[in-house]
Order: C-alpha cells, then sequence, then structure tokens
C-alpha cells in the first residue's frame, strides 16, 4: 500500500499542481517497506506529453540537489520537464546491504538483486502505470550505488537510456564485461562517470581503468562522457557532477545558441530549416520526446533565411508555426515574408492580412503587420 504524506507546492489554476510527496512503498520482493520521494512537475492540464523518469539513488542525500537542478534547467529550457523520484537509502549499513556484491565474482548477492529487482516493478513499472513516462529513463548514484548501476547494463533490463555514475566504487571483476556490453549496446545510451583527486586511491584508480576501457569502445550508441575533479571530495562531488551530467545528457534539446546560429546554419550552405528539423528529429530519436518548436529556434532560422533569401525555409517555417503557433501571426508573417521576397505580392499581402487578424507574438506586431500591408499595396 501507497501512502501520500506531504504536497508542498501549488502553482497556477491552469496547471496540475507540482508537488514533492514522501511515500511508502511495502514491497514484496524486498519483504518490507521502504521509503521514496517523488516529485512532480506542473502539467498543464489536458497535455498528453510523456515526461522523462529520472531514478535517483540514496535518494535522502541526492533527491533535492537532483530536484533542484531539474527545475532550474527546465525552466530555462535546458531540459524538458520531468519527474524525480528519490529511493532513500538512509540508516546504518543500509547502502552496503541494498548494493551488495559478492566478493569472488563481483556480480550482485541475492540483497543486490532483490533490490534492483525492487527498482524495476516497485519504483519505474509502477510509476508508468501511474504517470505519463517517457522512454528517457535516467539512473542517478554515487560511489556505492554509482557501482550498483552498472549492473543493470551488464544484465539487463537496459530500462534506463541514461546513467550517471558519480564516483562509483568500480567492482574490478566488472570492468571487463561492462565494456564489452557497452560496445555492443543497440540504442543511445548516455554515461556520465566523475572522478575526484580526494577519493581514496583504489577507488579512483578503479574509476580511471573503467573509464579508459569505455573509452576504447567504438559504438556510437553508447555516448560517454567523463569529469576528472581535482578538488572536491566524494561528499561534494554530486555537487558538481549533476547540474554537468543532466546539461550533457540533454544538451540536443537545448535553444540554439548564438554559436550554433553563426556556425551551423548562417554559414550551410543548404537551406536554413535543415539544420532546425534534424535538431528536433534528434530530440525524438535520442530522447523519445516530441518538443514543440520553441519561439527562439523559429526565430534564429529565420533571421538565416531572411539574410540568405531562403524562401524555401520561410515556407517550411510557416508551416511548423501555423501548426504549433495557431492562434498567432508568426505564420502567416513568414509565409507572407516568403511570397514577398519571391515577388507574388498578391498572396504575401493575402497572407499579411490574415496574419493582422490574430494574435501577436514576438516582435510580430499589428504595427509591423500594417507596415507590411501598406508597403504592398
Amino acid at each position: 500500500m501507497i501512502r501520500s504524506l506531504l504536497t508542498l507546492l501549488v502553482l497556477s489554476s491552469f496547471m496540475l499542481q507540482a508537488q514533492i510527496t514522501t511515500e511508502t512503498i511495502e514491497s514484496s520482493v524486498l519483504g518490507t517497506t521502504r521509503t521514496i520521494d517523488l516529485y512532480i512537475p506542473e502539467i498543464e492540464e489536458g497535455s498528453l506529453d510523456q515526461l522523462p523518469l529520472i531514478v535517483v539513488l540514496e535518494g535522502h542525500e541526492l533527491f533535492d540537489l537532483v530536484v533542484a537542478n531539474v527545475r532550474f534547467l527546465s525552466k530555462i529550457d535546458y531540459m524538458p520537464k520531468s519527474i524525480v523520484v528519490g529511493v532513500r537509502q538512509e540508516g546504518p549499513y543500509q547502502v552496503v546491504r541494498d548494493c551488495e556484491t559478492d566478493k569472488n565474482s563481483g556480480q550482485l548477492s541475492t540483497r543486490g538483486s532483490n533490490f534492483k529487482q525492487f527498482i524495476v516493478s516497485d519504483v519505474v513499472q509502477r510509476l508508468s502505470i501511474q504517470y505519463p513516462i517517457s522512454n528517457l529513463k535516467v539512473l542517478i548514484g554515487k560511489n556505492k550505488s554509482a557501482n550498483f548501476m552498472n549492473y543493470f547494463l551488464l544484465n539487463g533490463p537496459n530500462m534506463f537510456s541514461s546513467y550517471i555514475a558519480i564516483t562509483p566504487e568500480v567492482s574490478a571483476q566488472i570492468i571487463e564485461p561492462l565494456t564489452v556490453n557497452a560496445a555492443n549496446i543497440k540504442k543511445t545510451t548516455n554515461y556520465y562517470i566523475s572522478n575526484s583527486g580526494n577519493l581514496p586511491r583504489r577507488q579512483k584508480n578503479n574509476i580511471s581503468l573503467l573509464t579508459e576501457e569505455l573509452k576504447k569502445q567504438k559504438n556510437k550508441q553508447f555516448i560517454l562522457t567523463t569529469d576528472a575533479f581535482s578538488f572536491p571530495d566524494e561528499f561534494s562531488t554530486p555537487a558538481y557532477s549533476i547540474p554537468i551530467a543532466l546539461e550533457g545528457i540533454f544538451r540536443v534539446y537545448q535553444p540554439i545558441s548564438p554559436k550554433e546560429y553563426r556556425e551551423n546554419i548562417l554559414k550551410d550552405s543548404l537551406p536554413s530549416h535543415n539544420y532546425l528539423v534534424k535538431k528536433y528529429q534528434k530530440i525524438s530519436t535520442q530522447l523519445g520526446i516530441q518538443k514543440r518548436y520553441i519561439l527562439n529556434d523559429l526565430m534564429a532560422v529565420f533571421a538565416a533565411a531572411q539574410k540568405k533569401s531562403d524562401a524555401e525555409s520561410l515556407f517550411v517555417l510557416g508551416d511548423l508555426a501555423l501548426e504549433d503557433y495557431p492562434t498567432t501571426m508568426l505564420g502567416h508573417y513568414f509565409n507572407g515574408f516568403a511570397y514577398e521576397i519571391t515577388g507574388n505580392t498578391k498572396k504575401a499581402l493575402k497572407n499579411y492580412e490574415r496574419a493582422y487578424t490574430l494574435d501577436p507574438i514576438d516582435f510580430v506586431t499589428k504595427d509591423l503587420i500594417l507596415n507590411k500591408i501598406e508597403s504592398l499595396k
């Protein structure tokens, strides 16, 4: 039985409430009750969007830190809104027991295997029934729990597409088989691993060895990101690792930057919209997310198309804006601009007149549209 204990945040009447709850799970797998913390972001009422799920091991220490980063990065559109679940492992030796391995084989012990099954069935599968969760699932751990995460890559189920391993206490016996598995992964998998100069020598050396072996594999589906910090210790490293790792996983999701605009759009001889369409296709294939075309990206491509007199891209922008911003002037403005630069004054005027009846957006105002109409008459 699951019991909700605490609701913290209430945002907008037009949103389903953002909330943080603490819940207890009676686990038949573990034969005991366990506590989780759950963050559900504000969701527009009636939205069909599926959300990434971020599972945080040692949640009693890391949950608040992860939620803070997720809220900030999603607010600036560097990552999508996400559900975060923190699995508490507080109490003497609880992490050791949950993540226990056999000293000889390096494989999970019965107790460790049971905790893994708890993550699968009592956490991920249960939440996937209750909430609109996408295929993008992230697993985060540190030290012993970061090593524990590797067993999902080793033995399945391969339900996570991204791993954030913060200073893992790597079992030396699994380095070779883990590298072999990474080389043969068939779906896009992000793997972040951090090290620190202030760790115990054995832990630091095993992280370095695993990192070097993983770097040798050539599988493009396995995306490795590494950090080697010189100063933070095992307690402060998560504060450095988590924002870097999340930003890396969701880099393709981020708005087109000035550098992208200059180097990948403006200088490209292909029509400007090509980069935009491919970017959003990559968001779909890599992250499993159908992202709405954001205004920043449409305007970046519009600026390039305007400079290049690229009517083809303007027409594509018009179609995209009509679909994603149907109540605004934007789509008809783009189409009118395209017809104008190709000399079709009649159709340009028709689109501008239609735009005038809709809502202003960004720099596309009624004054701008009136000026366009008057200049063509």
